[in-house]
């Protein structure tokens, strides 16, 4: 089996291709200057932005594969697994790709606001299609942050600086996300389902489940003050799933990440909040079509 590799630092990335740690929280990749490198599998515990400028790069997340074409950008955020599986080759990767720990955000203004858009909240396995222009800045913006971090790396206003270039990144990539995905970025289901993705996220970061056991509707409605109901219309609206389709996929994300981390299904079922491991595995076929076991073996291929 080939072991997915955890990304729990910046520099575990980075150093893994061969390319320069700027900085132990933040640091920007210039795949042209690197060599070939073998694929990996990665589990990510950090953000990042990866803008290839070759479309013949095949990637997955998880087991499903990854729609990937020229000038996208791939955003990824901690608990995500994407990559490729090491299967012995190497690839020459081209382009850009900028890794940051959410512990660079710590006491900022974007520490919270990052979870509240909408390229984290969705889940898609499209990359972000970026015109021209959009793609030209993002790769300026990448650019400027390694001027900073090369240049000013000991200035007193460096993480304020590099922090605002990341919202201006993130701002690009939401409007991107909205035409891709005909989201209106004023309707107020949207902004709910960002406030139900927070729940959920708040839910398991206070071990709510393993009091309370799986996060229900009901639970979700109440902390949003409006009724089941009108929870259901409004993720039906924005999302095309019932609220109890999303927050189950919400929880079969995450148990992903921690069988491909290693834990076994019953510690996942367990940690998950679910009552027995068979209650996760039924969900788990429900949702992605193969049970827990196969997700897992397909890696021992």
């Amino acid at each position: 089996m080939n072991d997915v590799k955890h990304i729990k630092q910046v520099a575990d990335y980075v150093n893994y291709i061969g390319g320069e740690v700027q900085h132990p929280l933040v640091s920007v990749v210039c795949f042209d200057d690197l060599p070939e490198v073998r694929h990996c599998l990665n589990s990510y515990e950090v953000y990042g932005f990866f803008i290839h400028e070759s479309s013949d790069v095949e990637l997955s997340m998880g087991i499903s594969q990854y729609h990937y074409t020229k000038d996208s950008v791939i955003c990824i955020q901690p608990g995500r697994t994407g990559g490729k599986r090491d299967d012995g080759t190497t690839v020459q990767l081209t382009g850009w790709a900028l890794l940051f720990h959410p512990t660079l955000l710590a006491g900022t203004f974007l520490e919270d606001k990052i979870k509240q858009y909408s390229i984290y909240t969705y889940p898609t396995n499209e990359a972000l299609l970026l015109n021209s222009y959009e793609r030209n800045i993002i790769v300026n913006i990448i650019r400027s942050i390694r001027y900073e971090l090369t240049e000013h790396r000991k200035d007193h206003e460096l993480k304020s600086i590099i922090v605002s270039y990341i919202e201006l990144i993130l701002n690009y990539c939401q409007r991107a996300f909205n035409l891709q995905h005909h989201v209106n970025p004023n309707a107020n289901s949207n902004d709910r389902i960002t406030q139900l993705y927070s729940i959920l996220n708040n839910y398991y970061e206070k071990g709510l489940q393993l009091e309370k056991g799986l996060p229900t509707v009901a639970y979700c409605s109440e902390q949003l003050h409006i009724t089941a109901n009108y929870l259901g219309d409004i993720v039906k609206q924005g999302t095309g799933n019932s609220a109890l389709a999303y927050i189950h996929r919400f929880i079969i994300t995450k148990a992903k990440t921690m069988l491909l981390n290693g834990e076994s299904i019953s510690e996942t079922a367990y940690k998950l909040g679910f009552e027995y491991p068979q209650h996760l595995s039924r969900m788990f076929k429900k949702i992605e079509g193969i049970s827990p076991t196969t997700y897992i073996d397909s890696f021992n291929e």
